[in-house]
């Protein structure tokens, strides 16, 4: 799976499938790569915190504790571009939803 916007709605919608045993996070993405000043500003969302929240959990369930396999784009493009992702979470700002759905339906 990827993550389109891993913001305030993202970050917690990715939260959820990282807890589903037949779903893996690959990618992430967003325009932020990271900054504080979403619902308060002790929150610090974007990019690289995704995909240091994904990598992280993964690692967590390994005996090495380390895993290293979350690309992170600024791009939206490469992740619907990569043939080893099935689903994306599409959680950016409503006047990119459409654009978003139908680049990823084709």
């Amino acid at each position: 799976m990827g993550c389109i916007g891993v913001g305030n709605q993202g970050m917690p919608l990715m939260r959820g499938f990282l807890n589903e045993p037949d779903c893996q996070v690959v990618a992430v993405c967003d325009v932020n790569r990271g900054s504080t000043g979403y619902k308060d500003d002790k929150q610090f969302l974007g990019r690289e915190p995704g995909k240091k929240l994904v990598e992280e959990t993964y690692a967590k369930r390994k005996t090495s504790n380390t895993y290293k396999g979350c690309d992170a784009y600024n791009d939206f493009r490469e992740i619907i571009d990569r043939d080893d992702i099935d689903a994306v979470v599409i959680a950016a700002p409503d006047h990119w939803h459409a654009v978003m759905t139908n680049m990823a339906l084709e």
